[in-house]
């Protein structure tokens, strides 16, 4: 009997035991879930701040690129307007030195208005002067006067261009009457033709002379034609080298024609 209730007592204390620890177990169990899933809280909640900071980061790193082109459309707008203000300026001395220039224009047209047909008169003055001097060089002499007045009627040259060559083919007429030279020359004499070398004295007098000497003759400006002279040909042949220059310039004894 003793031994009955020993056993069913050890049987209740085992039992009892065993509910206490299957208890401890399970309270085991749920505070591990429970640390598990504050584990899982707790991570999912770093993540969620990683993320959360990523975002920010992600954010502060737009904004630093936005203030960036911010300051640089900024800085290309105070450009712009630099740029602009300089266009502008520009712009407006570009317009003064148009009016300058038509200005200027306006003043050039009334004056050529009143210098072209000074220079034409001079042309034509100049071409009377060849046509009544002495016949010397007279292809290059016509020729030079053709080709001002061809210069006159030309758009494209300007006047003070025209003025120039006007007055260079004066100063060369100019010149004719200080110098002496030569040249060869074809001249009619009494219906005959003589390949001769010209000796030009100034204007004062103008001579030819055959290559063998046989042939001299001088130029009537009273007559218009060339006129035989004798007795010349040793005066004549050194006004010819003094022209070439092959002696220095002396006294030479050539009869000059009085008009």
């Amino acid at each position: 009997m003793n031994s009955s209730r020993i056993y069913f007592t050890l049987a209740l204390l085992l039992n009892a035991n065993f509910s206490i620890a299957q208890e401890q177990a399970e309270t085991i169990n749920n505070d591990k879930a429970l640390i598990e899933e504050a584990i899982k809280i707790e991570a999912s909640s770093a993540n969620a701040a990683a993320k959360r900071q990523s975002y920010i980061n992600d954010i502060d790193t737009d904004i630093i690129i936005l203030i960036g082109d911010i300051q640089f459309l900024s800085q290309q707008l105070d450009l712009t307007n630099i740029y602009n203000r300089q266009m502008q300026e520009l712009t407006a001395s570009q317009n003064n030195e148009i009016i300058s220039i038509n200005e200027q224009m306006s003043e050039l047209d009334n004056t050529n208005r009143g210098i072209l047909p000074k220079l034409e008169e001079m042309v034509i003055t100049l071409e009377s002067i060849v046509e009544n001097d002495i016949p010397f060089l007279t292809n290059e002499r016509v020729l030079r006067i053709q080709n001002l007045k061809d210069i006159l009627l030309q758009s494209n040259i300007s006047t003070s261009e025209k003025f120039r060559r006007v007055f260079e083919a004066y100063q060369i007429e100019n010149e004719y009457g200080r110098t002496v030279e030569s040249y060869r020359d074809e001249i009619t004499v009494e219906n005959k033709k003589y390949n001769v070398e010209i000796f030009r004295l100034g204007r004062v007098g103008l001579y030819a002379r055959t290559s063998d000497g046989k042939y001299n003759a001088m130029y009537s400006k009273k007559s218009n034609q060339w006129v035989r002279q004798k007795g010349i040909d040793n005066e004549l042949v050194i006004a010819l080298k003094i022209a070439r220059k092959e002696l220095p310039p002396s006294l030479l004894k050539l009869p000059v024609e009085k008009i």
